[in-house]
């Protein structure tokens, strides 16, 4: 385990486009070439950001650049669709969210920073998951 990987999920990339500084901040000095993001964060952050917050093609893809250029990007796999299945089963997540656990996992992250699964809590004697706005 690499004490300096660290997982990001979508919602606390969103922060990035939001209005509340003090969060965007917080993600902006936050963001190493050692932290990680799966093809998921990227579905995700898409999804939100042209149905939600309506980017446009070139702002969304000023941010697909930054995150695929910062952040080491984990592909999903049946590795990882099967590891998010045991994941679900066993701590009770919804499927997306257990697809980032799994994700986290495979990459060897200690933290995944994420404000919508239970802060503090460990996976797999491994990966905490930590609300960074707690």
């Amino acid at each position: 385990m690499n004490a300096n990987k660290i997982f990001f999920d979508t919602n606390t990339l969103l922060y990035l486009l939001s209005t509340d500084n003090n969060k965007a901040n917080w993600v902006s000095k936050n963001l190493q070439h050692s932290n990680v993001i799966s093809i998921q964060v990227l579905n995700e952050f898409t999804s939100a950001s042209l149905r939600k917050i309506k980017l446009t093609s070139t702002e969304l893809d000023e941010f697909l650049d930054l995150f695929t250029s910062t952040f080491n990007v984990r592909s999903l796999d049946m590795c990882t669709f099967e590891t998010g299945l045991t994941v679900s089963r066993r701590y009770g997540y919804q499927h997306y969210d257990a697809m980032i656990i799994a994700a986290a996992l495979q990459a060897g992250c200690e933290r995944l920073y994420s404000e919508d699964m239970q802060h503090q809590q460990i996976i797999n004697k491994k990966l905490e998951i930590v609300n960074p706005f707690v």
